[in-house]
């Protein structure tokens, strides 16, 4: 699964510098066509937007892969390993139920957008939607795999390892 998920991000990072490129590229022909011939594309606005929708949902995939999202970990370090273990569990359950609703009620907001088309591109708002369903799998297959791995450092009575790489916190208990 490791491997898995490390050719899935090699693949997701030429998209993602793809929809950047786009969301770039849209936004200085906009502000170019807005300042020197007060006039603008219709589809550039919607482009750029898409894309960064897809950008924000992809990333934060990755940023679920490789553990580098926001978190507070001041009680880690006084906690007993295995206190530390359940604690790291009861927050991957707590992310893995989010990301089943972001599954559920994204797949159920992509449906219904389905027969709605954008104004400018003329496409169906399916296809800038669907990538919340798509990322909340991603995200909860990752956290599938975190759970795992605290069963298991719970199991061994371990202190939780940080999956980023980060430095472990300060033991104030010894």
């Amino acid at each position: 699964m490791e491997r898995l998920f490390a050719r899935l991000e090699f693949l997701l990072k030429p998209i993602l510098a793809a929809l950047l490129g786009f969301i770039t590229i849209g936004v200085f022909i906009q502000v170019c066509m807005r300042y020197f011939f007060s006039a603008s594309f219709l589809w550039g606005e919607e482009l750029s937007l898409f894309a960064f929708i897809w950008c924000v949902f992809l990333g934060a995939a990755i940023c679920s892969w490789r553990h580098t999202h926001f978190s507070f970990d001041m009680f880690s370090g006084i906690l007993r390993p295995r206190a530390a273990g359940v604690q790291r569990l009861v927050i991957d359950l707590c992310v893995l139920a989010v990301t089943l609703v972001m599954i559920v009620k994204g797949w159920q907001y992509s449906n219904l957008s389905l027969k709605s088309l954008s104004p400018a591109l003329g496409i169906t708002l399916f296809v800038p939607t669907i990538i919340i369903p798509v990322s909340g799998v991603l995200m909860t297959l990752v956290c599938l795999l975190d759970i795992v791995r605290d069963f298991r450092q719970i199991a061994r009575g371990e202190r939780p390892v940080d999956a980023s790489g980060a430095a472990p916190p300060i033991d104030f208990t010894a």
